[in-house]
């Protein structure tokens, strides 16, 4: 099986990676409807000016691809009225506030369970830093590691489910962030059957009553390494097919949840940055379909593919299967869709991020990285479904978006219509 050949090269690393370091080489006014004025985002640039919020972001001494730590003088950028919980625990997942979120948790592969986040060598890709993942990690606060759970708790201090420090998705650490790397789409089923295992065991969720948003963020590894050997089993509708399972599982037996589901991450990013020779080499073991066929041919298939597969999780979710329950839903959040290589073939390896955000691998997530992932995730949260963004950031906190008075829940396709239609979400 590919998923067993992979582990085998990940083995093989370990010899040849060892202590191998590497060099560092808006407003809405544009969109459709009349009330999109009231939804203006936060500009992080004009609490400490341009030139000197900037200047956070040079390189760290050690060497460690990291988010510089934000000053005290740099205030939460949301005001303390729009943190607060309901004054009653909503019973409807299109009234959630951010504030009335309980527990989170996270499904996926290396990308969620942030593998080499805070390495600095080639070697550290095996460490699972779980702690600063952007989706799930809970590590410290947003001003070391911004990351969702860590922006959560300055509206919910009592937030819990968050992933610490380092460790497997089996160690005490992890909590509700069961992402396991190398994981494919066929492992989303199997995450998903822990994930509620666990949450029903844990003393501290109340599972009946406990408000819980879940990321998930599958496809990676199948576009990398598994569907130059299995086809029938990777196609765009296959992906679906097995979202589903998953989210259909979750819909049953998971009560009080919404789901972030990010779209298939383009994994012909991994070549559209700055690469080492290291990286280069490394390459071939990550993304093994990348190099079977020439790097051309198989560009072209695999960014078919990434298109293909965020096509699938469209028509999956819009087709209103999860928006039946009033205390479940699914909600696309597409910024990762801004790393798509551009469809023109004469700037289909054009840069596409710096390489500060990526580790030494050159293809996980720095924890520089994360901070910016966990940035758009969130703007993505607070934006109406049909108007969310795939625009990036220059850097963490460039534009952080926060509740109003008019839009105080996290957006779902029905409280978008609500909004898009009168103004407010209720």
């Amino acid at each position: 099986c590919w998923g067993t050949m992979i582990q085998l090269w990940s083995l093989l690393l370990l010899f040849m990676t060892a202590y191998s370091k590497v060099d560092d080489n808006v407003r809405y006014d544009s969109l459709i409807g009349r009330h999109m004025n009231m939804y203006t985002p936060y500009d992080g640039a004009k609490q400490l000016g341009n030139a000197s919020f900037v200047s956070l972001y040079q390189s760290q001494p050690d060497g460690v691809r990291r988010q510089p730590q934000i000053p005290l003088s740099f205030k939460f950028p949301c005001p303390l009225e729009t943190r607060r919980r309901s004054a009653e625990r909503p019973t409807s997942v299109h009234r959630l506030r951010p504030g009335d979120i309980d527990v989170v948790g996270a499904m996926g592969d290396s990308l969620v369970a942030g593998n080499g986040a805070l390495e600095e060598y080639a070697l550290g890709t095996i460490i699972e830093y779980r702690g600063v993942s952007w989706c799930a990690g809970g590590e410290g606060t947003w001003r070391e590691f911004l990351t969702v759970p860590n922006i959560l708790k300055m509206f919910n201090p009592r937030l819990s489910g968050y992933s610490v420090g380092k460790g497997e998705f089996l160690s005490p650490n992890s909590h509700m962030n069961v992402a396991v790397p190398v994981s494919a789409d066929a492992d989303a089923l199997k995450q998903a059957r822990i994930l509620v295992y666990k949450m029903k065991k844990d003393r501290g969720v109340d599972f009946h009553n406990d408000w819980k948003v879940i990321t998930m963020f599958f496809g990676a590894n199948d576009l990398c390494s598994g569907q130059c050997y299995d086809h029938t089993g990777t196609t765009p509708e296959a992906h679906a097919f097995k979202l589903r399972l998953a989210l259909d599982y979750l819909q049953e037996n998971l009560p009080r949840t919404l789901v972030n589901l990010v779209p298939v991450l383009d994994v012909s990013v991994s070549v559209r940055v700055k690469r080492s020779i290291m990286c280069r080499l490394l390459h071939r073991f990550f993304c093994t379909c990348f190099h079977l066929r020439g790097a051309a041919d198989e560009m072209s298939i695999i960014t078919d593919l990434v298109r293909g597969y965020q096509e699938a999780e469209e028509l999956l979710v819009s087709s209103g299967r999860y928006n039946k329950k009033e205390d479940f839903t699914v909600v696309i959040q597409p910024f990762i869709k801004l790393f798509n290589a551009p469809t023109e073939p004469s700037r289909r390896y054009d840069e596409v991020i710096d390489i500060s955000y990526v580790t030494y691998d050159c293809f996980h997530f720095s924890q520089k990285g994360h901070a910016l992932a966990a940035n758009l995730l969130w703007n993505n949260m607070l934006e109406p479904v049909g108007h969310k963004t795939t625009i990036g950031l220059d850097h963490v906190m460039q534009r952080f978006y926060c509740p109003t008075e008019q839009a105080p829940y996290i957006f779902t396709y029905n409280n978008s219509v609500q909004f898009l239609q009168t103004g407010r979400q209720d």
